[in-house]
């Protein structure tokens, strides 16, 4: 085996055992801590909601989420379940679907055509799944203080 082939080698087998070798967070990362956060609206909880987490005065490092069919998202900032940089969040809550507008056809299929030769489409509309309030940081009443340690949160959403 040559040389160069080795250490090749050695670096491979060695990389896992390496901080930052693709398994921890950035460099220059904040703390995290776990946040489990379950959301309810009506007392039922919300399936498929988006969550995030923006830190006061850090907007460049949200936590994120889904929720699922229990109405509970696991919050993530830089690896998956990480939670939340610890520190006083805004927590915005969205989830909606829309329908109508031209249909999504890929540019490179048969069916596709400019937008502006498409035929006339129905408008564009939009169905909130929870009050809209929730979905802006500059509307949603909603805030956390994330702690080391494991963070248990619920919101009830209110009309």
């Amino acid at each position: 085996m040559s040389l160069g082939l080795r250490v090749l080698s050695l670096g491979v087998l060695a990389c896992p055992l390496l901080l930052g070798c693709g398994g921890g967070p950035p460099a220059g990362a904040k703390p995290t801590a776990p946040v489990t956060v379950t959301i309810t609206y009506k007392g039922a909880p919300v399936d498929g909601a988006s969550v995030m987490f923006v830190k006061d005065g850090d907007e460049s490092t949200p936590a994120v989420g889904r929720t699922d069919a229990a109405g509970i998202a696991k919050m993530k900032t830089y690896l998956e379940n990480d939670g939340a940089i610890i520190g006083t969040h805004k927590v915005i809550v969205s989830k909606s679907e829309s329908t109508g507008g031209p249909p999504t056809v890929d540019q490179d299929s048969p069916e596709y055509m400019p937008p502006e030769l498409a035929p006339a489409t129905a408008p564009v509309v939009v169905k909130h799944h929870v009050p809209q309030k929730y979905a802006l940081p500059t509307t949603s009443d909603l805030s956390a203080e994330v702690k080391s340690g494991n963070n248990e949160l619920t919101f009830e959403l209110k009309d």
